[in-house]
């Protein structure tokens, strides 16, 4: 195999723990993209009870189809608020699967980027293999994986990763770039999540082509944001509570340190010990980053550094809203992700050559966290269904009183479900309804 495929140059063919036939037979990439199918049939199953929900309805609901450009909680969110209107017209809301669907897509794509960039920093084959696995049913960041509204959340994330592979090229050629340069600006239309990482894609193409062209790369996507946030954003009024002074550096740190701790503690059944990878993470990049950021692990590297821009910002836009909120699981997902690599990169260098009792030990702890998160996200999936099947049942039942009484303006005004959907009235809900959209109670 090539160096691309995840070998070190100079180091012998022969690998722990098992030979190279199986992989040779079937092949590495084939072998992955297979599991990659047979997983996602899988996630639709754990998710087949899931039903929308929260935010489903501000994108779902005709009275805002006018609002697609206006940011969404600060982000920019309008190509989920387009597909999910394409998705509303063909589908109807008689089944959230099409729509779940949409999520499970974005999430596979970020898994097969990210297990390509293990390969890509030299991690080992099989050892990116098991971690693919483990983020494909990553319970730590189920509320991602289960809500089909996170497919903009997730969609940022696998897009900016996209570009982050291609900058990484030694040779961009035209295709490439026109790829980047439109991959770069669509990022943020999905969501806010896509800027940490498109610095730390900014980071690997200054590095790997130091020339001041690398910029323009980059240019439609700022200049896009830019004209975007002050204008249709102009009137986002920011989180209650408003944003923290920028002084505040106490609620900073610890709202940072929560979302590295809590977030890769999530991984594991006891959430402190998030901070012994979060420790290794940052004792490895002081120590290396000078030296290591010039070779092949530079994406790693890269990717250490969007985690800070990703946890600052967050910390920026949420601190007002409290701690709790830092290591919930939609965070918890893209600070797993952010800082896989580097944590891949620990374990790969922990083994050595041919060292298959090292070997055995790193696949038995990794698969008991692939078990903990796989039940983890089960658990979770059914968590949200009773929570779902509650709001469901709640909005069928004031679409019964709205077909028996569709001039009550009390039926009419107020939410169907002032809790788990704020933002579908019972106006809203009688219009999907006689448009064919919302299925008979």
């Amino acid at each position: 195999m090539s160096p691309a495929d995840g070998y070190r140059v100079g180091e012998p063919r022969v690998r722990p723990l098992w030979s190279s036939r199986l992989g040779a037979l079937i092949g590495l990439r084939s072998t992955h993209y297979i599991a990659l199918g047979i997983s996602g049939i899988l996630l639709l199953i754990i998710g087949r009870d899931q039903w929308f929900i929260a935010d489903d309805w501000s994108v779902l609901v005709f009275r805002l189809d006018g609002a697609a450009m206006a940011p969404h909680v600060g982000h920019w969110n309008l190509i989920p608020a387009l597909v999910f209107r394409v998705f509303r017209t063909v589908f109807g809301l008689g089944s959230y699967l099409p729509f779940l669907a949409l999520a499970i897509v974005a999430h596979l794509a970020v898994v097969t980027l990210v297990w390509r960039i293990l390969l890509r920093v030299g991690v080992l084959p099989w050892l990116a293999t098991l971690l693919g696995v483990l983020i494909t049913f990553l319970g730590a960041g189920a509320e991602d994986i289960l809500w089909a509204f996170q497919f903009g959340f997730m969609g940022a994330v696998a897009l900016a990763l996209l570009v982050m592979v291609l900058v990484d090229r030694e040779r961009l050629t035209c295709l490439t770039i026109v790829v980047i340069v439109v991959a770069a600006a669509i990022a943020p239309m999905f969501s806010g999540t896509a800027i940490p990482v498109l610095v730390a894609a900014g980071v690997v193409a200054i590095v790997r082509h130091p020339s001041w062209k690398t910029g323009l790369l980059f240019v439609p996507t700022a200049g896009l944001y830019v004209v975007w946030h002050f204008t249709a954003s102009s009137a986002f009024s920011g989180p209650p509570g408003g944003y923290p002074g920028l002084d505040d550096w106490k609620g900073f740190g610890a709202y940072t340190a929560l979302m590295y701790v809590g977030g890769l503690g999530r991984l594991f059944p006891v959430l402190v010990l998030g901070a012994i990878p979060a420790v290794a993470v940052a004792v490895w990049f002081v120590l290396s980053v000078r030296r290591g950021v010039l070779g092949r692990a530079l994406m790693a590297y890269a990717l250490v550094v969007g985690s800070v821009v990703f946890a600052l910002l967050t910390a920026y836009s949420r601190l007002a809203l409290g701690l709790s909120g830092a290591a919930g699981q939609r965070y918890a997902y893209v600070t797993v992700l952010l800082l896989l690599p580097a944590i891949a990169l620990l374990l790969d260098r922990s083994l050595g050559i041919a060292k298959p009792i090292r070997s055995t030990v790193v696949v038995g702890l990794v698969l008991l966290v692939i078990g903990f998160n796989f039940t983890a996200l089960v658990g979770q999936a059914n968590l949200e269904a009773l929570r779902e099947l509650s709001s469901e049942r709640r909005i069928d039942a004031d679409l019964v009183a709205l077909i028996e009484r569709p001039t009550a303006a009390t039926l009419l005004n107020t939410p169907t479900d002032p809790i788990w959907a704020p933002d579908l009235l019972g106006s809203d809900l009688l219009a999907l309804y006689r448009a064919g959209r919302y299925p008979s109670p």
